[in-house]
């Protein structure tokens, strides 16, 4: 139990460390124009990134076209840390990334809760992971890492519109 505080503690450090010192991402809708004209097409291919050895993601804003399918590929951009994309429902992130630590790496972080609406594999360092899954309905909906502690700082925004 001791040692199970300790990693605790020192992933809470690190997340805290991450975020104060390093932990900036750049701001991105992650949707571009399917032809290139209207904004107001939104493209349902998206790729997001973490950032190097910060617990951040490349993108903390996506915009969808809500009940469409989307293509969503998640790059782990860490050369040791692993990392997911875990999509919940609005004000459940922090429920979903305690849960995740509950569930452990034998589940991916990942628990089996209603409030997870789509999520990716837990990915090695350098890997990705490609899913399609249906934007939920019009709406801002919280995306996290739910690998132990990441999700206080890991996080970002889909809005599904």
């Amino acid at each position: 139990m001791k040692k199970i505080l300790n990693l605790l503690g020192v992933l809470l450090l690190t997340s805290f460390l991450a975020f104060a010192f390093g932990g900036c991402t750049k701001k991105d809708d992650g949707a571009s124009s399917s032809s290139g004209g209207s904004a107001a097409t939104l493209d349902k291919t998206v790729n997001i990134g973490s950032v190097a050895e910060t617990m951040a993601y490349d993108k903390t804003e996506i915009s969808v076209p809500a009940g469409q399918d989307i293509t969503l590929t998640f790059k782990n951009n860490s050369t040791t840390l692993q990392h997911n994309w875990v999509l919940t429902q609005p004000g459940k992130d922090n429920d979903v990334g305690l849960a995740g630590i509950k569930a452990g790496l034998a589940k991916g972080f990942v628990p089996d809760d209603p409030a997870v609406l789509a999520h990716t594999k837990l990915v090695d360092a350098g890997g990705s992971d490609t899913i399609t899954f249906k934007a939920p309905p019009a709406g801002d909906y919280p995306y996290i890492c739910t690998n132990a502690g990441h999700h206080m700082v890991m996080k970002g925004i889909l809005h599904s519109k």
